[in-house]
């Protein structure tokens, strides 16, 4: 089972950090972020690190990029454009999920899912 292990408020997250930089693409939209999107046991605890030969590789989502920027920016002060995060993600919990979704697979249902669940339109209406 894979869940959305949290949605994020840049805002209120960057208020309760100490250091909280943007990205080099510029602040997030007011809108509410993926974290990321996880497998899960039943128990709620998560494998990972499954899969250390099938690591994040940036080409496989070249086409997400810009939406990803805009829809799941990281908020560490690491001076990047995302992709640590998103590698972070990707190599320590989705490589426990590759029978069910490939590199671009997860990152798209990822997207799709912060569209139709984590907008402030979804929770208005």
């Amino acid at each position: 089972m894979l869940v959305n292990s949290k949605p994020e408020w840049p805002p209120a997250l960057c208020d309760q950090k100490l250091s909280c930089c943007y990205s080099t693409t510029g602040k997030p939209t007011l809108d509410f972020g993926v974290h990321g999107l996880r497998p899960n046991y039943d128990n709620g605890s998560y494998p990972s690190s499954c899969d250390n030969t099938n690591l994040y590789d940036e080409t496989e989502i070249k086409d997400l990029i810009s939406s990803m920027q805009e829809n799941w920016p990281t908020l560490a002060c690491l001076r990047n454009k995302g992709t640590k995060f998103w590698s972070h993600e990707w190599d320590k919990h989705v490589t426990c999920s590759l029978s069910t979704l490939d590199e671009h697979s997860y990152f798209k249902a990822a997207l799709t899912i912060k569209e139709k669940e984590l907008s402030q339109e979804a929770f208005i209406a």
